[in-house]
């Protein structure tokens, strides 16, 4: 007879449980720690590839992320993440200045990422948007960059700002 009574609290207190299991596992923040590299971007999207170490010995190193906003349906927007090491000796590229100069509808600015000051580009076409943050180490540059279709910018931008929020590297 008592057991009978314990029979629905513990369907009840078992459906629970998993119900939080599942939100849990929807709901929140995904990690990316690799190397010297670490960073937080919601679950929603999803790691397409990485190439390279992020610890330093690699020339070049990246992380793709995707997402398909608001559906399955929508065209992918793109969060890249890369690390590359600067060339030794002189070389003339241009300035970002330049760069935003030859491009219509661009943007530049700066923006703080811990104690170190980094560049941002942005870029909204008839169709896509893009934006690109520089920043630059004493040994190598490490660029973030989305590329979206413009009615994906509000998610995309989200997250991206949640990356730069929660970017650490080690130098």
């Amino acid at each position: 007879m008592d057991n009978e009574r314990l029979i629905f609290p513990g369907i009840l207190i078992a459906a629970v449980v998993i119900i939080a299991i599942l939100v849990a596992s929807v709901v929140g923040n995904s990690t990316f720690s690799s190397g010297n590299m670490y960073f937080e971007y919601p679950k929603s999207w999803n790691q397409d590839h990485a190439v390279g170490s992020f610890d330093g010995s690699s020339l070049y190193s990246e992380v793709t992320l995707t997402a398909n906003i608001p559906d399955d349906q929508s065209p992918t927007s793109y969060i890249v993440i890369q690390i590359q090491k600067k060339a030794k000796g002189t070389l003339q590229l241009p300035g970002t200045n330049e760069i935003v100069m030859n491009t219509t509808n661009s943007t530049i600015g700066t923006t703080n990422i811990g104690n170190i000051n980094a560049t941002q580009l942005g870029t909204y076409g008839p169709s896509i948007a893009q934006k690109v943050t520089i920043i630059e180490t004493s040994d190598s540059y490490i660029v973030l960059e989305y590329i979206c279709p413009l009615n994906a910018v509000n998610q995309t931008e989200e997250s991206y700002n949640m990356i730069l929020k929660t970017l650490k590297f080690q130098k």
